[in-house]
Order: C-alpha cells, then structure tokens, then sequence
C-alpha cells in the first residue's frame, strides 16, 4: 500500500511524524514479537528438517549395504592374464582353477561377400543396390526348409499370392496350410495328408517381392527368417546400416578399397551361422555351404570343456579366454578370494554414515541456547551491519533443539538396535555385533556413536563372511532391517512435525502454527495502520485548530491595528 503524503507541524511547529513513529514502535511490539515467534519456529523447522535429511542418507546407506556383493566381495587374479583374465562372483569360493591349455577360441560364423556392379566394377558405398549384378528390386524370393519342422517365413506375406513347392518342384495344395501372419509360421493342416502335421522336409514358400528391395535371412541369433526392407534407390552403404541394426545378431563390415564386405553373427560357437535368401546368395557370391563358427576348447584341471563363448563361468569364476596355449607352454592358475578389505570399507562407509547422524543429533540436543538472542526485528536490523547481524543470529539460532525429545528418542532406538542385534548362527564367537568388533563403546558422552575395531573385524571378515552377512542382513535380527525402521520411523515423526522439503504449510503442525501467526501479524498491521491514522487525524485536527487561531489572532491584531 502506498504511504499518503503528510505534512505535519506547519502550525504548530511541532514534528509531528517523529511523535508518530515513536508512539507507533511502541504500539508494533505484539507484532514484532509475533514476527520473532515465527522467525523461531522457521528455524526450528529448518533444524529438524536437516536431521531428517541425514536419516534419509543413513536409511538409504542401511538399504544400499543390503546388498549381499558388499559381504561377499572377491579378489581374483590369473597368473597370466594376455592368455586368460578371471572374474570372481559373490558366490565364489576362496578356491584355484588351473587351465591347462587352450586350444581353440570360439569364432562367430562369418563370410566374405563379394560382389561388382553391372559394368564389372567393384562396390563402393555409394553403389546403388539396382546397379548390382543378380540384385533385383521386386524378383522372386525362394524360401526353403531343409529339416522336417514347421516352417517360418516373414511376416505379413500374401498368403494368396505365394507357391508352395515340394522337394521335387511339384506345386502344393495351399487349403492344406495354414499361414499365421502374425507370427510367420506355415504349419501343415490336412492331417490325411500329413499324418504327423508337420511340414514334409524339402517344402519352399515362393513369391514376388515388391518394389523395393527384400533380403530374407536367418540366423542361429534369430532362429527364424526375418526380412530386411530397403527402397529402390538404396545403396550399399544402407544396406550395411540395415545389416548392422541392433536385434539382427549381424555384424557387417565394408572394405572400400576392394568393395567386399565381411559379415558375421554377433554370436560365437559351432551352432552359429548366417542362412541368406536365395537372391542375396546369388548377388554376393555366397556359397551354398553355409558358414559356421567354432566352440571354444580348453582344459581345466586336466578335463577337457567346449564351450560356445569364449567368456565362460566355472565355480563361479567368470573366465575370459584371449589366446590359445598348449600345456608345453605352461598352465595359467586362476584363484578367487575374500576380498577383506572391500568388505571393510563397506562396513565402515555405512559406519561412517551412522556416526555423522549421530554427531548432528548430538550437537543439535547438546547446542547452547541463548535466551538473551531473539530474532532481530527489521527495526534492530537496520541498525546493524550485516558482521554484526550475522554474529547475532548465530547465537539466536543457536539451541533450537537442545533437549529435544524426539531427537533423543530417535538416538536411543537406534543406539539399541546395535546392542539387541543377534545371530541365529551356531559360532557363539560371533553372535553379536561387539564380538566383531564393532560396539557403542563404554563412554554414554559420545551419545551412541559406533567403534570399530579395525583389526576385530577384518578378522571376523576372513574367519566367516556369512556370518558377518547374517549378523547386518537378517530380516528378523540384522543390524540394517532394524537401522532402516528406525530411521525411516523417526523420519515419519519429524516430517509430521516439521515437513519435508518443499512441503506445503497445511501438511506439517508447524507449518500450520507459522500460517497462523501471519494470519494475526496481517490482522494486527491492518489495526495498526488505522491506529497511526488515527494518529494523524488527531495532529491534523490540533493544526487546524491552531492555524483557525492563529488566524483569528492575526485578524485581530490587524483589526485593533487599523483602529488606532
């Protein structure tokens, strides 16, 4: 609102304004004592609120630890990794592996497509599909079963417009099929036909394909044909785009300068292989053997195993062959191990964590409170410095907690959750979290935060991590179920009272109690701008009246003047 414009004691000669503003100072002290109520309690919501924040981190750390990889960390090393590297799992037992040879790496089927354009020369990446020789945008597609199965053919192909064959050439009867569009498979329905339903070994599905280009394929990634659509006007390079997309299981790679192209599946082993179309075949030269890959095959303590991949899991052990050796040259040891010191550091973070709770809760119950140091009103404060508004309101921020209930409850529980935690195991040496070395120690002042004994614990660690799991992990008894309840139940206590962040002042009591003070503050400043109105009516009033008397005077005086 906007201050109207006074003048006040052109009459009287008094300062009106000044009056005013003293006897208005004194009749705002309700008000500034409710703007410091409010500014006392915001701070008191602020306090709580950076307690509930570290109850999250501490929750969040107790569920993060859970994980069983962070009690079961492993080291693992082979002594010669340019031949074999080696992963340890969680599960892995502190055991060796000796490989003692390796003589064969699994490879991914591959081939060498070779092709020229219609005048002879060879492909580049510009080459258009059309100008190839044998590649024809719209030509037939032969499709064949070699083995006696159901058979599967592209999706959404014209059912009607397509010739079934048998092995010798000799035209099927299509009622005695059925093609499922959705799905691609053919399956034999004339059961007197075919007895067993299936389709007879040899059958192939004919048909003319549309205006652009269509390759059909299989490979032992997709176990059924899928059909790769490419324009009229496409290039080579598109056409290795197509072949290189994600759920193909190809891999294709362009030689420029010779204009050949390398494909493989992204798969190694003996059963993986590449099964082209017919057309495809022909323009590129392709073979009608198809290619294969190889099994990898190595020796693991004296027992010979082939395997598909050459990255493979023994004793949970995650074995990476790189290159092949023979036993002359060497065996190449694998070992797995605890790994004491992760687990220990695990340990120790959630420690940490725990313990940087703990010391906030404890400074902000044990905080000095200056009763003397209330909230500066904007009166006090615009006669200070911002140093010196600063050193006042650490002091009056100072204790907002100190004795708190909640907070001291909150430290208890979870200061109980490490005694009463228990294991249901048989090793009474390590039924407790103290027997391991960690404890709330002797000394009540540091308020329950956690010792731990470094040299304790890293033995429990080497002597039984299942045990050391069980004791943080178990539902019933573990030290991390009952810390993450704990936290996450004085967290609901505190956001009651004090809300979360970014809450809105209707959901927490005092945002509540601070929307009620600024409903008295705006209902008392409205009484006291008509007080000061008030005011001013008053001055204005004596001013009129002194200058109607000070006229009357000087009429008069010029009255009795004029007569003499």
């Amino acid at each position: 609102m906007t201050s109207p414009i006074r003048f006040g004691g052109l009459a009287s000669g008094i300062d009106t304004d000044t009056i005013i503003k003293q006897l208005m100072q004194v009749e705002r002290a309700p008000v500034d004592k409710l703007e410091q109520k409010k500014q006392t309690t915001e701070w008191k919501r602020d306090a709580y609120r950076e307690i509930n924040r570290s109850l999250m981190n501490l929750r969040n750390s107790a569920v993060d630890l859970m994980f069983s990889r962070n009690f079961y960390a492993k080291t693992s090393s082979s002594s010669d990794s340019s031949k074999i590297s080696v992963t340890a799992g969680p599960s892995s037992g502190n055991s060796a592996l000796r490989i003692d040879s390796v003589t064969q790496l699994a490879t991914s089927a591959t081939t060498i497509l070779s092709a020229t354009d219609k005048n002879g020369a060879a492909l580049t990446g510009t080459t258009k599909l059309s100008d190839m020789n044998g590649f024809v945008a719209g030509q037939k597609r032969v499709i064949q079963e070699t083995a006696r199965t159901e058979m599967t053919l592209p999706k959404d192909l014209d059912f009607a417009a397509m010739t079934l064959k048998d092995a010798t050439g000799t035209v099927l009867n299509k009622a005695d099929f059925n093609y499922d569009a959705t799905t691609g498979k053919l399956t034999a329905t004339n059961t007197t036909t075919y007895p067993d339903g299936v389709i007879p070994q040899g059958v192939s599905a004919e048909y003319i394909s549309g205006t652009g280009f269509e390759i059909q394929y299989k490979s032992s990634v997709t176990g059924t044909y899928k059909k790769i659509e490419l324009s009229a006007t496409a290039t080579v390079q598109e056409l290795m785009s197509k072949l290189n997309e994600k759920d193909t299981g190809l891999s294709a790679f362009f030689e420029s300068s010779t204009g050949k192209i390398s494909l493989s599946t992204k798969e190694t082993g003996a059963n993986a292989t590449i099964d082209f179309d017919t057309s495809f075949k022909t323009a590129f030269s392709v073979g009608a053997t198809n290619p294969v890959g190889q099994n990898a095959k190595f020796k693991v303590n004296g027992i010979d195993v082939e395997r598909a991949s050459n990255t493979v899991t023994i004793d949970n052990m995650t074995l990476t062959l790189k290159s092949t050796f023979t036993a002359t040259e060497g065996a190449v040891t694998l070992s797995a191990a605890t790994d004491t010191q992760k687990i220990f550091d695990n340990i120790k973070g959630f420690v940490d964590k725990y313990n940087e709770t703990i010391d906030l809760m404890n400074k902000k119950v044990r905080e000095d409170k200056f009763r003397s140091f209330a909230p500066l009103t904007k009166a006090q404060r615009d006669e200070l410095s911002e140093d010196e508004i600063k050193k006042w309101e650490e002091k009056a921020m100072s204790g907002m907690l100190r004795g708190d209930t909640i907070v001291r409850s909150a430290m208890d529980t979870m200061r109980s959750k490490w005694s009463s935690t228990s294991s249901a195991t048989n090793d009474d040496a390590m039924k407790q979290l103290f027997q391991i070395g960690l404890s709330t120690g002797a000394d009540f002042t540091n308020g329950g935060k956690i010792e731990l004994n470094e040299e304790k614990l890293k033995a429990a660690i080497e002597k039984n991590p299942e045990q050391v799991y069980q004791l943080f992990t178990n539902a019933e008894s573990g030290l991390l179920p009952q810390i993450r309840d704990a936290a996450a139940a004085s967290r609901s206590t505190i956001t009651r009272i004090a809300g979360a962040d970014g809450s809105g002042a209707p959901t927490y009591s005092m945002g509540r109690e601070m929307a009620q003070i600024d409903t008295r503050i705006q209902r008392l400043n409205d009484l006291l701008v008509n007080k000061e109105n008030a005011y001013y009516r008053r001055f204005t009033a004596m001013e009129t009246a002194m200058n109607q008397a000070n006229s009357q005077a000087a009429s008069l005086q010029q009255f009795l003047g004029g007569g003499m």
